[in-house]
């Protein structure tokens, strides 16, 4: 068992592509609050990955440099294309691609993961970082899985993971938290709610659905319509 040294729980806040913490944060005031009324301490966290604003594209075999959306420190968990970062023509692609960067955030969460002093703690992803939580999870749960676990990896602390508007991940290999290395389609036993939009195009919701599949242990859904919700356990 590991020891909570701590009442206050802590909620790592995962945003999503293109974004950042602070965009994030001002896009769930009220959730903060009320997280925090409720005894929890959450800590917004930024991807390592800086999006380009533009890119070179080839248009009738000249190369003509394209805009990015235009916006400002756009952040990213992971890339889906080597050569051209910002291209996530493949983030909603159903078959195994590699991520990349990915080495960089997981050490990132590792290190972040380190310095809490309460434990156990939730990771909440929206989007792309609902992906991260998928992968983060299967972390969590190797490490948990471990005899010793909270000596060995930091990710022991993770017992729960709420994704929203998330898709299920395709990254192809291994995960390593430097203590394990991980299968990237391993058996994931931690708690999970998943929110999911019954309009949302972004992220369909069949693409939600997946994720759900693909995760092995309790898990709680959410789908929200324009005026109403409905929760179920699975």
């Amino acid at each position: 068992m590991m020891e909570i040294t701590s009442n206050r729980r802590t909620v790592l806040m995962i945003h999503g592509w293109a974004q950042n913490a602070h965009v994030m944060k001002s896009r769930t005031k009220k959730l903060y609050k009320r997280i925090s009324e409720l005894g929890y301490d959450c800590i917004y966290l930024e991807a390592p990955h800086l999006l380009p604003m533009t890119s070179m594209v080839e248009v009738d075999g000249q190369l003509v440099e394209v805009t990015n959306g235009g916006r400002e420190n756009a952040k990213a968990w992971f890339m889906y294309s080597e050569k051209d970062p910002p291209d996530a023509s493949k983030a909603l692609q159903e078959t195994p691609i590699e991520y990349y960067g990915l080495e960089a955030s997981i050490s990132m969460i590792r290190d972040r993961l380190c310095k809490l002093e309460t434990s156990p703690c939730t990771i909440f992803g929206f989007s792309q970082g609902a992906t991260f939580v998928h992968i983060l999870s299967i972390l969590a749960s190797a490490a948990r899985n471990k005899p010793d676990c909270e000596y060995l990896s930091p990710f022991a602390k993770v017992d729960s993971g709420i994704l929203v508007s998330g898709f299920a991940s395709m990254h192809q290999g291994s995960l390593t938290d430097n203590a394990h290395t991980t299968d990237a389609g391993g058996l994931i036993t931690i708690r999970s709610l998943h929110i999911m939009g019954e309009r949302d195009t972004s992220v369909p919701k069949s693409y939600g659905t997946n994720l759900l599949v693909s995760i092995q242990s309790r898990r709680y859904t959410v789908t929200i319509k324009a005026t109403s919700y409905r929760t179920t356990k699975n």
